[in-house]
């Protein structure tokens, strides 16, 4: 199993950032033929159906699959640091089309936070759940949760998207960024212990 974890990290690692630099054929969905990731070195000794069961098992949705012309490919559904022209998103045009847009970092980035924003730093997008037990959307080791004020947000302009995972992603403002004027809340994770947005 701890190469398939390997092979899970590599995967999204290449499929958001690395295969265009790596030379890959990449679709403007985001897609790559399995066989052609299968022939870089760090991936040689794995198998179509291991990548097949990395996405069938991966809970978090961060994979797709698809099958073109007799060729099975893969894609990150987000997080991409890579420029595609078709990542498929769905635009949301009210703040009722999700129950709430959470942003999980961490108490240590909070003042940096609370003063600058919240910026991309990067990718195409800033990453957000729908919701507290949603899996997908929260970084790994985040204690503290700030939500946003979507209707603020989008009636002035903003634009949100959801990924086919449920991932809320926006690209904020003209320099990547959700000023902290958005935020309508911050709180502990755990305790959900109000934090002061001054």
């Amino acid at each position: 199993m701890g190469d398939l974890n390997s092979l899970s990290h590599f995967l999204a690692k290449l499929l958001r950032h690395e295969a265009k630099k790596r030379g890959l054929e990449v679709t403007p969905e985001g897609y790559v033929n399995i066989e052609d990731i299968l022939e870089l070195p760090e991936a040689r000794r794995f198998s179509v159906s291991d990548v097949e069961g990395i996405v069938n098992r991966d809970g978090k949705g961060r994979f797709g699959l698809r099958t073109r012309n007799g060729m099975k490919q893969i894609k990150a559904t987000q997080g991409h640091t890579m420029k595609l022209d078709k990542l498929e998103l769905t635009p949301i045009n009210r703040h009722t089309d999700v129950r709430t847009v959470l942003h999980g970092t961490r108490k240590m980035n909070w003042q940096s936070i609370k003063t600058e924003g919240l910026s991309k730093r990067g990718r195409t997008h800033i990453h957000f759940a729908a919701g507290e037990n949603v899996q997908s959307g929260f970084p790994p080791r985040c204690d503290m949760v700030i939500e946003i004020d979507l209707q603020k947000a989008l009636a002035d302009g903003y634009k949100f998207y959801k990924s086919e995972n449920d991932v809320i992603l926006s690209e904020g403002n003209g320099n990547g960024v959700i000023p902290p004027k958005y935020f309508k809340r911050a709180y502990d994770l755990h305790s959900h212990t109000d934090i002061s947005l001054q």
